[in-house]
């Protein structure tokens, strides 16, 4: 039997239905618990959080490194395609720069 995939997400993606979907395709669970305004946390629910927040940093600091760095705030044209391929040419001198770096490591 081959292994599970997982699907990350964050707390904006909390929902019974999402939840239920996942366990319907056979997909792990990787979503972040949210609080709800009379309900905190289990105990076992942060433990969650905790591990899918490890995985999530990696990624956000992608993103973040995106933004600050490369000023991927707002896109400057109109159009997924125009706006798909800004991304990639971000991604690739990110890439790029990043791999130039452990290079020199």
């Amino acid at each position: 039997m081959p292994a599970k995939s997982y699907i990350f997400a964050d707390k904006g993606y909390a929902s019974k239905a999402n939840r239920e979907t996942l366990f319907g395709l056979r997909l792990k669970d990787a979503i972040m618990h949210k609080a709800a305004r009379n309900r905190e946390l289990t105990d076992l629910e942060r433990l969650d959080n905790r591990l899918v927040s490890k995985v999530h940093a990696i990624v956000e600091r992608s993103f973040g490194t995106l933004k600050r760095t490369y000023g991927f705030v707002r896109s400057r044209y109109v159009g997924l395609a125009k706006v798909e391929m800004e991304f990639f040419l971000h991604a690739m001198a990110f890439n790029l720069k990043k791999g130039l770096r452990l290079a020199l490591a």
